[in-house]
């Protein structure tokens, strides 16, 4: 997620849209999207205010110290199963073990266990 803009430049084009201008000339103008300048003008008509809202969610830690260790011990779990195990998110085993340069490969079976 990017940084959000400053109180000051959404007050500088709700005034510029207020004044009469388009919503698109406005969006050249600030060199910002056009999707941005309809957002800050509703929420500006909604709450009366243009503060940004407060991220409300953060990544979930996890100590890679525990991930290795359980993939050490189970080396057959599937991500789905290393997050239940770990209580985590899926999505924060896969960025922890693409982060610690551990691969989740399949390992083919032998050839005198698959039957035909």
């Amino acid at each position: 997620m990017g940084k959000t803009y400053s109180k000051d430049l959404r007050e500088k084009v709700v005034q510029y849209v207020k004044e009469g201008n388009t919503k698109r000339a406005a969006a050249r103008l600030f060199q910002i999207g056009e999707d941005t300048v309809f957002r800050w003008l509703r929420l500006e008509k909604k709450t009366g205010t243009l503060s940004p809202k407060k991220r409300t969610s953060f990544r979930q830690k996890l100590d890679p110290e525990k991930l290795k260790e359980h993939v050490d011990k189970h080396p057959d779990h599937t991500i789905a199963e290393i997050a239940h195990a770990l209580k985590v998110a899926k999505t924060t085993v896969f960025n922890w073990l693409r982060r610690l340069k551990i691969t989740r490969k399949k390992s083919l079976r032998s050839a005198k266990n698959v039957t035909r």
